[in-house]
């Protein structure tokens, strides 16, 4: 799998996941991939694909362990998308969510503290039943630190105007 492209590295360990789904001894053990202590005890899997120290595919078979529950891989759906959908879930009376600080702190992460703030939010996802882009997030982080381009994205699923035909567009006199 070196000479493959990230899309389709991607892919090819979301199919490997996948297929391990209903097996519950080895998603038992790709969720110590998460835990620096044992993720020694995810190695013989992750050894089949390639993924033996390989941040990323480390992070996700165990993120995968513990929500298996993917979105459908639309390219426009990403984790902010999936944060947001949690956020909704707890809003409160005035409109804010308590969700919206974890979502701030995650924006400000390095890739090696990501890890521990994303296992939280799938945990969050599970329990509120959102679905996650494995694959999009696959994407992220492997270019997490390379540029600005996954937070960005996320932030503007997150908090981003999605604009109805009900809401009405300002005239030229209230615009100005």
């Amino acid at each position: 799998m070196k000479n493959t492209t990230p899309p389709e590295r991607a892919a090819a360990v979301l199919a490997w996941l996948s297929s391990l789904k209903n097996d519950r001894g080895a998603m038992a053990s790709l969720r110590c991939a998460l835990i620096p202590a044992r993720r020694h005890r995810a190695w013989p899997l992750l050894g089949r694909i390639g993924g033996i120290a390989d941040p990323v595919v480390e992070t996700i078979a165990g993120l995968y362990a513990f929500h298996p529950e993917k979105e459908s891989d639309r390219p426009t759906c990403n984790l902010g998308d999936t944060c947001r959908l949690i956020a909704d879930a707890s809003r409160r009376g005035d409109g804010t969510s308590t969700f919206d600080g974890r979502f701030m702190r995650l924006l400000n992460c390095s890739q090696t503290e990501l890890r521990d703030q994303l296992r939280s939010v799938v945990f969050a996802a599970k329990a509120k039943g959102v679905p996650v882009n494995y694959t999009a997030l696959f994407r992220d982080l492997r270019f997490w630190e390379a540029n600005d381009w996954g937070r960005t994205s996320w932030a503007k699923a997150y908090w981003g105007r999605v604009e109805t035909e009900e809401e009405p567009t300002p005239t030229p006199t209230e615009a100005s």
